[in-house]
């Protein structure tokens, strides 16, 4: 019997985040599926198989779904924001619960001349590009380049970045140095991969740094 009112999940970005089917245990002879957006199937468990559709929706799930044998459950690793949607669960095609899953930007609050990391939470594979962003006008702040792995960092709106932007060739990662009141806001990060383009978004806070602190 499927519930009326679809369960709400919330999450942050990076966070992991587990639908919980509420099966005590499943069976062999069960086939297990799990719908997203548009009722697109992202994963199954067929006759003792786990099987995830990670190519449907852009490449979204690539590397992000993970399934419980026993109960069911699905896990997303490392959300972002777009895994925020529905999502169905269900047993021999008959759908037995639905969720609603909201993932928010992660916000960080630092210290005005303290130095700060944005996380990408992920390896950079060969020929990914990367691109961070900042503010409403998405200016282009710092990037690496696909195939030729070449990073640069720009000094940004009236030059508040110049000299403060690290970038780790490895995961992306974008460090803000002395970091002032001109550096809170919203930054995106993007990550450009073969048939798949990955979203991030990261919200600063600033907050005057006092002696006693």
């Amino acid at each position: 019997m499927i519930a009326e009112i679809p369960e709400t999940v919330s999450g942050v970005e990076g966070e992991d985040v587990e639908l919980k089917t509420g099966v005590t245990k499943i069976h062999t002879s069960d086939l297990i599926e799990w719908k997203g957006n548009k009722d697109n199937l992202i994963a199954q468990i067929k006759e003792g198989t786990i099987t995830s559709y990670e190519d449907v929706l852009y490449g979204v799930f690539r590397d992000r779904l993970k399934l419980d044998m026993k109960t069911g459950s699905l896990t997303i690793k490392n959300p972002r924001i777009e895994h925020t949607g529905p999502y169905k669960f269900l047993i021999n095609e008959k759908c037995k619960k639905r969720f609603i899953v909201y993932i928010r930007v992660r916000t960080l609050t630092v210290k005005e001349n303290d130095s700060d990391t944005l996380e990408t939470k992920t390896e950079i594979q060969t020929g990914d590009e990367i691109r961070w962003m900042f503010g409403d006008k998405d200016a282009l702040i710092a990037e690496i380049k696909g195939e030729t792995r070449e990073m640069t960092t720009y000094d940004g709106p009236d030059g508040r970045f110049r000299d403060r932007l690290e970038l780790d060739m490895a995961n992306g990662s974008l460090t803000i140095k002395n970091i002032t009141a001109d550096h809170a806001g919203l930054y995106k990060l993007l990550i450009l991969s073969s048939g798949s383009t990955l979203c991030s978004k990261f919200f600063i806070y600033v907050k005057e740094s006092t002696e006693s602190e």
